[in-house]
Order: C-alpha cells, then sequence, then structure tokens
C-alpha cells in the first residue's frame, strides 16, 4: 500500500480493549481482583471495574456528558468499528482507511499505573494485556505489531516479563511511562538491569504517558482546580517526556547503554530543540560537576538514540527538522482516541508546508523501521 507515493508507519496506534480482556487473560486466582466492564455500547474507553465493586481507576476529570451516537460526532466518525467492538478486523479496516501500512499497537487506559498496586498484582495486570495483544496481532501480523506494557513496580518482575513478551509473544517494543516509580525516577541504576535487557533484545524502550497515573506527575497540580480538562491535558505527556529526555540523556543512562533505543511518544516534539539546547547548555557549565560522568553532551546522546513522535496536524515540526534534522522524527494517528484525525490523519500531515518529500519519507516510515528494527 502507499498513499501518495509514501508508506506510512503508525508508531503509536492505539487499540480499544474488550471488556472481558482480563476475565479471559488474567490468572482467576485474584477472584474479585480481576478487572471486568460492561460490553462497549459507544465510542470510548471500557471502564474496569473490581467485581461488583469500584472502578480499577478512573481518569481523575470531568467525564464527557452521556450522549447518543446519532448526537456525538465522534460516534458517528467511528461507528464501523465501534460495530465490531474495535476488533483487529476493524483495526486493519482503520488502517486501509487511512492509508497505513503497518502499525505499532499501544495500550489506551492503562490499569496498572497506581504506586499502590503490589508488584505481582501490578505485573499480572500487564501480562494480561500482553497475552491479549499479541492474540490481536495475530488477525494480520505482517501490519499488526505490539508494544508491551512493562510495569516498574519491581524490576525483576520487569526484566522477566520484557524476555517473555519479545521472545514467546513477538512484541517488537517496551510501553513504559515515564514518571517515578514508587519514588525511583526512571534514570537511577535500580533500572539499569531492564535497560541492559531491552538493549540485549534491540527492542526500543517507549515512553508513553497515561490518563492521571496514581504516580508522581507534574500536572496533578491541576487536579480539581478550575478547567483542569485543559490544564492537564495541555501539560501532562509534554511535561513528563520533557523530564524523561533529562533522565535518559542527562542522567546516564544513554551513557551506559549505548546501543539503547528509546522513544518519546504522544506529547508533542514542537519543544524538543529548546530542552536539547538547555539541556547542552547546563552540561557546558557544570559537566565537571557531574556525579555520573558523560563523555557527550545530551544532545548527542538523544541524535544517536532516541526518536520522538509528531502529532499529524503539529505543524511546528517543520520548525523541528531545520533545527535537528529529519532522522529522530517517528509520527502517530492516534487512532482511536477521540481527537484523533482519523481517517484524515495523514491528509492533515501531508498539508504542514514546508517539508521535503525526503523529510516526509523518513517520518513517515524510515525513522519508525528503524526504531522498531522491522524491514
Amino acid at each position: 500500500m502507499a498513499r501518495d507515493g509514501f508508506k506510512i508507519f503508525d508508531s503509536d496506534m492505539h487499540v480499544f480493549e474488550p471488556h472481558d480482556l482480563y476475565l479471559k487473560h488474567m490468572d482467576s486466582k485474584w477472584g474479585d481482583r480481576v478487572p471486568r466492564g460492561e460490553p462497549r455500547k459507544r465510542h470510548g474507553q471500557i471502564k474496569f471495574m473490581y467485581g461488583d465493586g469500584p472502578p480499577v481507576r478512573t481518569s481523575g476529570l470531568s467525564a464527557r456528558p452521556n450522549v447518543t451516537p446519532g448526537e456525538d460526532k465522534v460516534a458517528h466518525r467511528y461507528a464501523k468499528p465501534l460495530a465490531r467492538d474495535y476488533d483487529a478486523v476493524s483495526q486493519v479496516e482503520a488502517m486501509d482507511a487511512e492509508g497505513l501500512d503497518v502499525a505499532v499497537l499501544f495500550r489506551t487506559f492503562p490499569l496498572h499505573t497506581d504506586d499502590e498496586l503490589e508488584p505481582e498484582y501490578a505485573n499480572a495486570l500487564c501480562r494480561a494485556w500482553n497475552d491479549w495483544v499479541a492474540e490481536f496481532c495475530g488477525e494480520s501480523p505482517q501490519r499488526l505489531k505490539a508494544s508491551a506494557l512493562i510495569t516498574l513496580h519491581d524490576i525483576d518482575m520487569a526484566v522477566d516479563e520484557t524476555r517473555r513478551a519479545v521472545t514467546e509473544l513477538g512484541a517488537v517494543g517496551l510501553c513504559l511511562v515515564p514518571e517515578p516509580a514508587n519514588g525511583r525516577h526512571i534514570h537511577e541504576r535500580y533500572f539499569d538491569p531492564l535497560w541492559r535487557e531491552a538493549e540485549r533484545l534491540n527492542v526500543p524502550i517507549c515512553f508513553h504517558p497515561a490518563a492521571n497515573p496514581r504516580m508522581d506527575q507534574v500536572a496533578q497540580r491541576f487536579n480539581g482546580l478550575p478547567n483542569e480538562g485543559l490544564l492537564v491535558n495541555a501539560y501532562r505527556n509534554p511535561v513528563e517526556l520533557m523530564l524523561a529526555v533529562g533522565s535518559f540523556c542527562g542522567g546516564g543512562v544513554l551513557e551506559r547503554f549505548p546501543r539503547l533505543k528509546v522513544a518519546f511518544l504522544e506529547g508533542n516534539c514542537s519543544w524538543l530543540p529548546w530542552v536539547l539546547y538547555r539541556l547542552d547548555e547546563r552540561w557546558e557549565i557544570r559537566k565537571d560537576l557531574c556525579d555520573e560522568p558523560l563523555s557527550l553532551n545530551p544532545s548527542e546522546y538523544f541524535m544517536r538514540q532516541c526518536y520522538i513522535a509528531t502529532d499529524v496536524e503539529e505543524d511546528l515540526v517543520a520548525d523541528v527538522v531545520e533545527r535537528l534534522g529529519d532522522d529522530n522524527i517517528v509520527i502517530s494517528t492516534d487512532y482511536p482516541h477521540a481527537d484523533s484525525r482519523w481517517p484524515e490523519a495523514v491528509d492533515s500531515f501531508l498539508d504542514i508546508d514546508g517539508l521535503r518529500d525526503g523529510s516526509k519519507r523518513k517520518i513517515f516510515w524510515d525513522n519508525s523501521a528503524k526504531l522498531y528494527s522491522l524491514d
């Protein structure tokens, strides 16, 4: 398939999980703690519950008003995949409608991003999702690829699940949240065994913020305040990814693991030139004071090992290419989120002024193929 002469690789396409995912794939020893939900009746993420009890985790933001599909433009746009409950067949059909050749699939609303969960339970949630998405990708294994869910609650479990997801289930990436886990920041040496295993397996670490994780996160300062839905969503993903770039490029991780690939997804790319400028400036002034010596400046680590996703309508990407080049940028349609521009996401990107066809070709295909080590 080729769209306007381009092969297109979606670096971060989402899925809507079915209501019985955990009932089918999670160990029954967890009893009523196995999350379950009601069958989906309208567009959106399933609200998973503990038995007949409280939700496993909520978004923390005000819910959308109840509407019927006939009144809701989003529901109308997604009527066809909704009719199939967003199954794998509908995922491939959505790719065909957009003109996508390959997509790596990510979770939508993860349940494990909660510091209060015991490690074994958080890991069990991830294992169940990884088993499910592996089956899901089996519908079209050449086009559907999985980014496995990995929790940082316990490093040994994280390494074991990484190995299982890649070698047994065929995952091509590892999806993690960038926030500190139980007070440990992601560039602390405690997590080195996971980065070492990912490097050995040649799979990228894909940092993808989650909606309102019950973890130490920057945007929680807006919770409960006026216009929280605007402010939390404007700042959460970009700021958390900025801090993650600092941790890996300035905190010593990529010095220790020079072959590790890292992606920073669903948080824009326009801020990247400033962040790298700021890190490099501070490194030049303070490098003699670093207790984790760096042989390169932070931007050099990024350009050597990292990738960042642009939104399809993010016209400032042209400025990023002008300043940093086009070798480290990937793209996502963000299907099936309500604010995705599907099935016209690719058209939105093609309409951006200031990008040469060579840059579009890299962003549409070449860079994601390198990130995920796929031909």
